[in-house]
């Protein structure tokens, strides 16, 4: 086993579980890989992607030469964990950032769409897993059921999430917070009338979000729910650029001398990439990041303007954007170890350009 390493953005730390949904291991946590194995790991490629507002998170994750038995069975990776459901969890940062004992912080638990194999140049197999977050909440579920006049809005909730075939957790305290950013009383606008569910629940959670004027999204366990009036939460991330002569990327305070290249201003407000950072995910209330303006590069603006061309939106003023969008990539084996953001000036403005559409209850009741 290798000696951790102390020293920031320095020493990667990672972990690859699978959790089998059926066969010979159902149930049984596997871990596939990890930094901390020795005297060799599994070469691990990554590719996570989160994006609020959307439906679903993606995820593919590349694990060379996998052929081996798994330790503590008699079975290898591709006889246990070749199947849709089967469960994916998958942590990432740096060594120095994980207490002794701990595991690195999670950035994908999911399940497995889809699997391949192939093989690179001839003398590397390569177990291909493509992953999908809330497939198994949303297009395979199912609801039915009565509930009776006078519900609350989260009893209704409550009641499609509890009665789904499979049960998706909601946070009430994430409920009020976000009606009471809308300003909504809680225990408004109650069913006048006994009310039957049949049919997907993702369709009447929508509903409830914006009768509500809230947007709505799930990850891997649960229903989400943010204000759109004021859906902004913490800032997890300050970020500046390194400099050569003053050494390695190292945190000072609160910011991270982590920046890769150069920041680029877009028509939502600016991507960048930092140094893989794990605290930067998509989560409710929406967290925020900080770039100053003299590191962005400002976008062109075409004048006149072309046809449905959504000019560069204005930097923010005070520096602080709305994360809408992650994306995680890294090789266990090689150069990325990557997290790049989209982030929003204007959060309002992003929902509209994304195309945010309220959705109606599929039985107009």
């Amino acid at each position: 086993m290798a000696t951790k390493s102390v020293i920031p953005f320095f020493g990667r730390a990672w972990s690859l579980t699978i959790i089998p949904d059926a066969g010979p291991l159902a149930n049984h946590p596997i871990v596939i890989s990890t930094d901390t194995f020795g005297p060799e790991a599994l070469r691990i490629e990554f590719e996570i992607v989160q994006m609020a507002f959307e439906g679903f998170w993606q995820a593919e994750f590349v694990i060379y030469n996998a052929d081996g038995i798994i330790p503590g069975t008699n079975f290898s990776l591709y006889e246990a964990v070749i199947q849709e459901g089967d469960e994916v969890i998958f942590g990432a940062g740096y060594q120095a950032d994980v207490p002794d004992g701990g595991k690195p912080p999670v950035i994908w638990d999911g399940n497995i769409f889809y699997t391949t194999q192939d093989r690179l140049d001839v003398v590397d197999k390569r177990l291909i897993i493509h992953c999908l977050i809330n497939r198994l909440l949303t297009t395979k579920n199912f609801l039915k059921g009565t509930l009776p006049a006078r519900a609350t809005q989260f009893t209704q909730a409550q009641f499609i999430a509890q009665n789904s075939t499979n049960p998706i957790k909601i946070d009430q305290n994430m409920w009020d917070q976000a009606n009471a950013n809308s300003g909504i009383s809680r225990g408004a606008n109650q069913l006048p009338r006994a009310k039957t569910y049949f049919g997907n629940p993702h369709h009447y959670l929508a509903a409830l979000a914006d009768q509500n004027d809230l947007q709505s999204w799930f990850d891997s366990r649960k229903w989400n729910v943010d204000s759109l009036r004021n859906p902004t939460g913490p800032i997890v991330g300050t970020y500046a650029p390194l400099y050569i002569l003053n050494g390695p990327p190292v945190r000072e305070g609160k910011v991270s001398f982590s920046l890769i290249g150069q920041p680029q201003q877009t028509t939502l407000g600016v991507s960048f990439r930092v140094l893989l950072d794990p605290a930067v995910q998509i989560t409710a209330p929406l967290s925020q990041v900080v770039v100053q303006k003299q590191y962005v590069k400002q976008a062109p603006i075409n004048y006149p303007p072309q046809q449905n061309e959504f000019p560069p939106r204005p930097l923010n003023e005070t520096d602080q954007y709305v994360v809408i969008g992650v994306r995680f990539v890294g090789d266990t084996r090689g150069n990325p170890w990557y997290t790049e953001v989209t982030g929003a000036a204007n959060v309002l403005n992003a929902v509209q350009m994304l195309g945010y559409r309220k959705e109606s209850d599929p039985n107009h009741t």
